[in-house]
């Protein structure tokens, strides 16, 4: 199946994701940050990454800048509880900084399935 990176400063979330996208089948890697991320997109070119957008060293919106830049084909689901960065919603944000979707955190089980299940199809 796909390899995914699921990247949050959470360990509790990475948990819940990387179960949640096991029980695909799918192969996970996980980041506590955006540096550990965008290091690990490079070395292993993942099919898709989840990822959280407020966290420690790097966030998550310099790390969508980052993959972008070098990655323009890279599959990108922006997740959050939907804060306001600068008036303006995290998520909306993620959006017109390249992610291709964009989930609200709690996640919905069926709803990341149904987004990954999307993304992948997309290739």
């Amino acid at each position: 199946m796909a390899l995914i990176l699921i990247v949050d400063d959470h360990a509790d979330s990475r948990w819940l994701l990387a179960n949640l996208v096991g029980l695909e089948r799918h192969q996970v890697l996980e980041a506590a940050n955006g540096r550990e991320a965008v290091d690990l997109y490079r070395a292993r070119r993942p099919d898709l990454v989840l990822l959280d957008l407020f966290m420690p060293e790097q966030d998550g919106f310099e790390t969508l800048r980052i993959l972008r830049r070098e990655f323009p084909k890279s599959r990108i689901i922006a997740v959050s509880a939907g804060w306001d960065v600068d008036k303006k919603d995290a998520l909306q944000l993620a959006r017109e900084l390249g992610a291709d979707l964009t989930l609200r955190k709690p996640v919905n089980i069926d709803v990341v399935r149904s987004a990954v299940k999307e993304l992948l199809a997309a290739a």
